[in-house]
């Protein structure tokens, strides 16, 4: 059996004032959280509603979207608010199309950081802006001029929902994750299921209800060298196995259509 492939979806970025300075971006520690589990990525451009749907869903075997420099866009949850930060509108739509297109196919996805956010607006949630400046909540955004290790180390707590599909998964109620956000989940969508909260109650991880696979948003970073930590490693691993799932089952159903 071929090597999985996990779609990428790009970030779309003009990092020159020329027509053509635009780039197609993704962060090389969401690559090696693919290509370290044995998986192949696909890198899925910010077309937005030009994207080809059916030739990425079609072969793909699961979508781990990652996180960006920029924000999503607060039209895009019905706020009139011009955005803070970076904005990048293209991968907002084309990130939406495809989370709604994996939860109808069941195709297995993460989300982390930025990808937790867009599930949540998917689902007709809303986000804080500044979670920093939440009455009571922790400072979440990155420590800056630190090192890496010390940017991406374990910060705060987060609570696993009791019974849920990361406490199934993990075997634990407490852990203790990084945290390089600025913004963060407000209300809940509709239909996600709260997996995880942060010690000043801000909901660090949630999943789709009733979902036909693998379908987790986090707003931590489990991508850093998760190799070093079990929580992390398994996080990702649990996806990887269910893009593998997914794939033998794709087999048998070509196979069956062939043999019909």
């Amino acid at each position: 059996m071929s090597k999985p492939l996990i779609g990428l979806p790009l970030c779309r970025w003009q990092l020159t004032d020329r027509d053509i300075g635009w780039f197609h971006l993704v962060g090389e520690k969401y690559i090696q959280a693919v290509t370290g589990f044995g998986a192949f990525p696909l890198m899925i451009p910010a077309f937005g509603d030009e994207l080809d749907m059916d030739t990425v869903l079609d072969n793909v075997s699961g979508i781990l979207f990652g996180g960006s420099l920029s924000n999503v866009h607060p039209s895009f949850y019905g706020d009139d608010h011009p955005g803070l930060g970076l904005a990048d509108k293209p991968r907002d739509a084309t990130v939406l199309r495809l989370m709604r297109a994996c939860i109808d196919r069941g195709i297995p996805f993460l989300g982390i950081c930025r990808g937790v956010q867009e599930l949540n607006v998917l689902y007709g949630g809303t986000l804080h802006r500044e979670v920093h400046l939440v009455p009571g909540s922790l400072d979440h955004r990155e420590i800056k001029d630190v090192p890496d290790d010390v940017a991406y180390g374990p910060i705060h707590g987060v609570t696993l929902t009791e019974g849920g599909v990361l406490h199934q998964l993990l075997g634990e109620r407490e852990l203790r994750v990084n945290s390089l956000h600025g913004q963060g989940i407000d209300r809940l969508g509709e239909g996600l299921q709260v997996e995880a909260v942060a010690e000043d109650g801000q909901i660090e991880a949630v999943s789709v209800i009733g979902a036909k696979a693998f379908a987790v948003g986090v707003q931590w970073h489990p991508e850093y060298r998760y190799w070093e930590k079990d929580d992390y490693n398994a996080l990702i691993g649990a996806f990887h196995e269910a893009a593998r799932e997914y794939q033998a089952s794709k087999l048998v159903k070509r196979r069956e259509a062939v043999e019909a």
